[in-house]
Formats: structure tokens, C-alpha cells, sequence
């Protein structure tokens, strides 16, 4: 079974399209699956989207009544899906702007069955493409995956802040096992780091597949503050590193 952790916070707009796209390509690939969508306070349509795809493809929708932010949001999602999955079950965690490609799922699936623990997409493989971001969007991404990897060299590991992994089922439990609610703890996108570096005490194999990232596909403005989550992983590098 894969499980698709989607938080999602005011996406009326571009959850459809994603979950179509999920559909498309899992169903196609005979794989089983189900998607966790976390509906993180929306105050837009979010929640009535979500029900209405709920009669195309296999959907658990979770509650926020209020809105929490990224990293409460991944939370529920990840220990809904390792409450219900075997121990050789994957669990995927997507954004849901549709800026993520679904397709690439099937081949992280490939990667997990060949033997790895986590695997990322990442924007700094070859063959990576990042379409509609912002010049300078990309170059903080850059310098962040420039620092990350001097701090805290990962082998398999070149982006640090990508959203978009898939981990084995039994290896997200027992990070769960070690870290309680506290495996998320940092807040906004910088718990996507955290995650990443508590992984590192343990003997997993990590790898990377090539991320297509279409930005041009987002709706709306971003929801990262981006002065926020410089400063959030600043902090972040800095209590870890001296740990």
C-alpha cells in the first residue's frame, strides 16, 4: 500500500487537478494506494473539493478546525498513515499546489523496493528541472543546500528542503518510536529539514531522484514567508550543528 500525505491549506484550486493527476498515474500503475489529505483551517473551499474527489479516488480527509501550519499539518498526515500501514507499506509526503509531479512516485516507489529507506526529489540531480520560480527563490535554495551539505554532509543527500520523499513505512516508525511528536518539531518548511537531520543518527539508506518542479502551476501566492524560514532555518542550522 503507498500513502500520500497531502497538507493542504486553502488549495481549492489546485487540489483537483493534483488528485486527478494522482489517480491517473497510480491507477495506471495497479498500485494501491490511498491519499491522506489534511485540511489544515482552510477558509476557502479546500474542504468541499476534497469531499467531492472522495467519490473518485481512495481519500481520507483529516480536520484541522483551525489553521496550525506545515509542520502540525505533516504530523497528523504521517501518523495517520503509519497508525494504518504495514511495515513494507511506503508513505509519500507531497505538497498539494500541484507543483509536485506525481508520476514521479511511481519511480521513488521503484527505489524504496530496491532496498533504500527514504528517498527525495530533488531539484539538484541531473536531469532536475525547476520551471517558474523565482530567480531569487532559487538562489536561497541554492545557498541553503550549499550549507546544509558542508554542516551536515548526508551521503544520498544533495536537497535538504524538498517536501516531495517517500519513506519506508517501517522506518518512519521507528523515527516515531524515538522522537514522539517531537520528530516534528521545528515550525514552517523548515521541519522538512529537521526531519532530514534526525534521520542522520540512523543507519538508513537515503537516495535522491530528479524533481520536476512546476511552479508555473501554482495558483496564488506562495504561503512560505520567506524572511520567516530563513530565519527558522538559521536557527535550526545553529542548534544542530552545536548539538
Amino acid at each position: 500500500m503507498i500513502y500520500i500525505v497531502l497538507p493542504a491549506y486553502n488549495e481549492e484550486e489546485t487540489l483537483p487537478p493534483l488528485l486527478r493527476r494522482i489517480k491517473a498515474n497510480l491507477d495506471e500503475s495497479g498500485l494501491i494506494y490511498r491519499v491522506i489529505a489534511v485540511n489544515d483551517g482552510s477558509s476557502d473551499n479546500t474542504l468541499g473539493v476534497l469531499q467531492e474527489s472522495a467519490a473518485e479516488i481512495p481519500l481520507t480527509i483529516i480536520e484541522h478546525p483551525e489553521n496550525r501550519g506545515l509542520a502540525d499539518a505533516l504530523r497528523t498526515g504521517l501518523v495517520e498513515a503509519i497508525t494504518h500501514s504495514g511495515d513494507q507499506d511506503i508513505v509519500v509526503t507531497m505538497d498539494s499546489d500541484n507543483t509536485h509531479t506525481p508520476g514521479l512516485v511511481l519511480r521513488m516507489v521503484r527505489l524504496i523496493r530496491e532496498g533504500h529507506d527514504v528517498v527525495i526529489a530533488s531539484r539538484y540531480r541531473v536531469g532536475a528541472r525547476t520551471i517558474g520560480v523565482p530567480w531569487y527563490r532559487r538562489l536561497l535554495s541554492l545557498g541553503a543546500a550549499l550549507i546544509f551539505k558542508l554542516a551536515f554532509p548526508t551521503r544520498g543527500v544533495l536537497d535538504y528542503t524538498s517536501g516531495f520523499r517517500a519513506y519506508r513505512a517501517s522506518a518512519l516508525k521507528e523515527l516515531f518510536k524515538a522522537f514522539g511528536e517531537d520528530l516534528i518539531s521545528e515550525p514552517g518548511f523548515s521541519c522538512m529539514v529537521d526531519i532530514l537531520l534526525k534521520l542522520r543518527k540512523y543507519p538508513l539508506i537515503i537516495g535522491e531522484v530528479p524533481l520536476i518542479l512546476r511552479y508555473d502551476k501554482k495558483v496564488g501566492a506562495s504561503k512560505m514567508n520567506v524572511g520567516r524560514t530563513i530565519m527558522d532555518t538559521l536557527s535550526l542550522i545553529a542548534r544542530r550543528f552545536f548539538k
